[in-house]
C-alpha cells in the first residue's frame, strides 16, 4: 500500500517540475499591442545594415589590369591575388600610388591593403590574376 501512496505524491511532483520549467522558459512576452499581434518585427526578418555591408564588401572582386581610385573605384581593406598565389605570377606588377602619380608601394608580394592614408590615391595593377578583398 505503500507504495501506491508513492507513484500518485512522485508523479505530482514530476508534473509540478514540469510546470515549473515550461514556465521559465524564454518565449517571446505576450503583444502588448494589436500591430505587434498582428506581423513579425520587420528587424528579426532582414539583417542588420552592418551586416549585408559587411557581406557585399566581402564579395568585391577587381581586374588584375586596371587603375582604381581607393575609396571610390575599389574600397578600403585587404586584397589578395585570386587563388592565394605563393609567388607572384610573372609579369604581374602592383602599386599604390599618391595624387602626382608617385609610387607609394610597389610589388610587395600577393596581398595590397588599401587604407584611408592620404598618399594612397589610386592602385595600379597589371598582368596579375584577380584581386578579391578578404576583410
Amino acid at each position: 500500500m505503500r507504495a501506491t501512496q508513492v507513484r500518485p505524491i512522485g508523479a505530482g511532483i514530476i508534473v509540478l517540475t514540469a510546470l515549473a520549467l515550461s514556465a521559465c522558459g524564454t518565449g517571446t512576452p505576450p503583444p502588448t499591442s494589436p500591430d505587434e499581434a498582428e506581423e513579425p518585427s520587420s528587424a528579426a526578418q532582414t539583417p542588420a545594415d552592418g551586416e549585408e555591408d559587411a557581406d557585399a564588401a566581402s564579395e568585391v572582386t577587381v581586374s588584375g589590369t586596371g587603375v582604381y581610385k581607393i575609396g571610390d573605384d575599389i574600397p578600403y581593406g585587404g586584397f589578395q591575388m585570386h587563388g592565394e598565389p605563393a609567388p607572384v605570377p610573372d609579369g604581374c606588377t602592383w602599386s599604390i600610388q599618391d595624387e602626382s602619380g608617385v609610387v607609394v608601394v610597389e610589388n610587395q608580394g600577393a596581398y595590397a591593403f588599401l587604407t584611408d592614408v592620404p598618399e594612397y590615391v589610386t592602385f595600379h595593377t597589371d598582368g596579375c590574376p584577380e584581386w578579391e578583398q578578404f576583410e
